[in-house]
């Protein structure tokens, strides 16, 4: 550990203790309840990025604050407007779907739970993958690389194989259905805290996902 670190353990230490503050007082509740898309940008740009920095500095050994940092930031907090809205539709369109019969278990919390969980995850998650996937290069190669690009260029960096693998047939079954289901379990007003807080995990897993992307890249250059 280098003594840099030592200061970003503490501001981790102090973001840790913030959450469980504003948990245990009710901030977040009110904050969610009476300012729900700002709540919803702030959260997700603060948590989103602090797994970014996080996983940066354990896949390049050291901390990276700079121009694509804070566009990406603000990446993860429009995103965030995008989930505070998919989950009041998911949660209330499954609901109805439920009580038609279209779905089983209505009446039941837990079916509720499970079944808003996986079409929010079935049918928003793969998109918002992507936007974040298509932000994130924009941001790396327009700022970091210093060269001007399109936003059909961002797109084409995308590799879409690796990422309709990664997500689709991997974190979204094995790890969001499951755990956005006790998300859904808790009350609405800390149901956007509590994603925020998983974007934290979010962004370490979309930085493995650009890992995986520069390997797969690395094959195809060596085969040429």
């Amino acid at each position: 550990m280098k003594r840099r670190d030592i200061y970003w353990v503490a501001a981790y230490g102090l973001l840790a203790a913030a959450t469980v503050l504003l948990c245990v007082t009710g901030g977040f509740a009110w904050f969610n309840a009476t300012y729900p898309y700002l709540a919803g940008f702030i959260q997700f740009s603060v948590y989103a990025t602090a797994g970014e920095l996080l996983s940066g500095r354990m896949l390049e050994g050291h901390w990276q604050i700079n121009r694509a940092t804070w566009f990406k930031s603000v990446s993860w907090g429009v995103g965030g407007l995008f989930v505070t809205l998919a989950f009041s539709v998911f949660s209330q369109g499954t609901q109805q779907a439920m009580a038609a019969g279209l779905l089983p278990g209505y009446g039941n919390a837990l079916a509720l739970a499970f079944f808003t969980s996986c079409t929010n995850n079935l049918f928003f998650a793969p998109i918002h993958s992507a936007l974040m996937r298509v932000c994130g290069n924009y941001g790396e190669i327009r700022f970091l690389e210093g060269r001007h690009i399109t936003p059909r260029q961002a797109v084409d960096s995308v590799d879409w194989g690796e990422l309709v693998d990664f997500t689709l047939f991997k974190t979204i079954p094995l790890f969001w259905i499951p755990i956005n289901t006790v998300g859904f379990l808790l009350p609405q007003e800390y149901r956007i805290v509590f994603a925020a807080v998983l974007s934290l995990v979010f962004g370490i897993l979309m930085t493995i996902l650009k890992l995986r992307e520069r390997k797969n890249q690395s094959r195809k250059e060596s085969l040429v």
